[in-house]
């Protein structure tokens, strides 16, 4: 095997000459349009990654989704030398936020140094990196000690609904997860909050609200008095918000109206917290007699706590940044990722170490492409070291 100065040096030769094939492979697959409703559409990048894998040699094993609008799942499988140590895990995910016909108005394009396309940040590019880092050690000749497994899945745009079973199948058996997400900046990510959503419906009395107004109780008074506390549940000194982001309730202008409805966004960065704010909403009380609550609790995603096994992960992924030449920082963010459910499973996790740019869901969604190289090398790196 070469050793690290050795390996760093014919990498970026490599790199460099396969430059326009990355970028083409890049181009291939943004072309795809793929959102995640379209079970079609998402078959179709799943294809074209398959190809990609049998050409690597990976072996395939393809998950199918329980959804009728979802796409399948894939697993890709390299063996490594050692039959004794866990792999290492990538994720990265085939759909997209943009519906079809979305290249008319963004086509992949290249402009300085930027690459644009819809997905090409969140995740297509990231999709050609786990493909790429595998053939890069593969040309250069070294043999992986740990076996390699990439979960490309089909719904993370969609809160991966149907892939968090073979995300927890494969997760339990790593060693570690890397998650091929953008980062921040160039920083890669130890820490992401998790997403809670609460439900709060107020239910009170309908009546005549000129006839009878006084034997009416007012569930959007109700309500609104609750949006006023629960905003007030917002902490920011430990990380913690909450906002309350949709409101309805009411029929008609003359009736008291006697249902309202708050739907609350809630982000916290560790478990206990969200323990505690669920225990805080279950505890709410009505305002007005006569009122009552109903409060709905759903865990959308646990958060990627800053634990051991994430600094294991990070430490080790910082040294090989630093056999490059540059310091490689750490970052956390609000936004959620497939990471959070392995890292709350108690799996090492590092995320963000996908393609470096910015503008995922927005229309100058790009990548740096000087970047690239330095982002490959590092996720062969990781590959190589763990």
């Amino acid at each position: 095997m070469l050793i690290e100065k050795e390996f760093i040096c014919e990498a970026r030769k490599y790199l460099d000459e396969k430059h326009e094939e990355v970028i083409e492979w890049m181009k291939e697959i943004v072309e795809i349009e793929s959102p995640t409703d379209n079970r079609e559409a998402v078959n179709e990048v799943g294809t074209w990654v398959k190809e990609k894998i049998k050409s690597l040699g990976g072996e395939i094993e393809v998950v199918p989704s329980n959804h009728p609008d979802r796409g399948d799942h894939i697993v890709a499988r390299f063996k490594g030398a050692s039959s004794d140590e866990k792999p290492i895990l990538l994720i990265a995910h085939l759909d997209t936020v943009w519906p079809i016909g979305t290249l008319e108005k963004m086509p992949f394009k290249i402009e300085g140094d930027k690459i644009y396309g819809p997905g090409v940040f969140d995740m297509k590019g990231a999709v050609i990196f786990a493909l790429y880092a595998l053939k890069l050690i593969q040309d250069l000749g070294l043999r992986l000690n740990r076996s390699i497994n990439i979960l490309f899945n089909s719904d993370e745009e969609m809160n991966s609904q149907t892939s968090r079973e073979i995300i927890d199948i494969e997760a339990s058996k790593a060693e570690a997860v890397l998650v091929l997400e953008g980062g921040i900046g160039e920083a890669v990510i130890t820490e992401r909050k998790g997403i809670l959503y609460f439900k709060v419906t107020a239910t009170g009395k309908a009546s005549h609200a000129g006839m009878d107004h006084q034997s009416g109780v007012n569930a959007i008074e109700e309500i609104s008095r609750q949006v006023i506390d629960i905003q007030k549940k917002t902490n920011y000194d430990v990380g913690t918000t909450v906002s309350c982001g949709i409101i309805h309730g009411g029929t008609r202008t003359n009736v008291v109206p006697e249902k309202a409805v708050v739907e609350v966004d809630a982000r916290v960065k560790t478990l206990d917290e969200a323990d505690r704010l669920i225990n805080e909403m279950k505890q709410l009380e009505p305002n007005l007699d006569g009122a009552k609550l109903d409060i709905y609790t759903l865990v959308k995603r646990p958060p990627l706590e800053r634990n051991s096994g994430v600094k294991r992960i990070y430490e080790i992924a910082k040294s090989c940044a630093e056999k490059q030449g540059y310091e490689l920082k750490e970052a956390s963010t609000g936004a959620i990722s497939d990471g959070n459910l392995t890292a709350s499973k108690g799996i090492p996790t590092l995320d963000g170490l996908g393609p470096i740019g910015a503008g995922a869901h927005a229309s100058h969604e790009h990548i740096v492409k000087s970047k690239i190289n330095e982002r490959l090398i590092l996720i062969s790196q990781l590959l190589l070291s763990i």
